[in-house]
């Protein structure tokens, strides 16, 4: 994990997406797709988050489902403020695990 960077990232799309998988393996498998803007140097970035991560990322004991991911979708759409992300510009790499060391960040302030 070499340089590795803090960053503002303003979440400037987010929107829930579903992938249909291959002919060979036909499953549907939603995610939660974003576009991040560096604030420093208005590079962009995009990530995806899955089922998986969210549930990870929100410490819920459950999957979102239906109506909950779209709000959800909408929540980090709607944010205004700048996420504090730790990451390597150079390979822009944004995870759940860079997210989830945002939000630690958070918490400790």
């Amino acid at each position: 994990m070499a340089n590795l960077v803090a960053r503002e990232v303003l979440i400037l799309d987010a929107a829930l997406k579903e992938d249909e998988g291959t002919d060979d393996e036909p499953k549907s498998t939603q995610f939660v797709w974003l576009q991040l803007q560096d604030t420093k140097n208005s590079r962009i970035y995009t990530t995806s988050l899955s089922l998986d991560d969210i549930k990870e990322i929100t410490n819920m004991k459950r999957y979102l489902e239906g109506r909950e991911l779209i709000n959800f979708a909408i929540n980090l759409k709607s944010r205004e403020t700048p996420l504090t992300l730790v990451f390597n510009p150079e390979n822009e790499e944004i995870n759940a695990q860079t997210i989830m060391i945002e939000e630690e960040t958070e918490e400790a302030k």
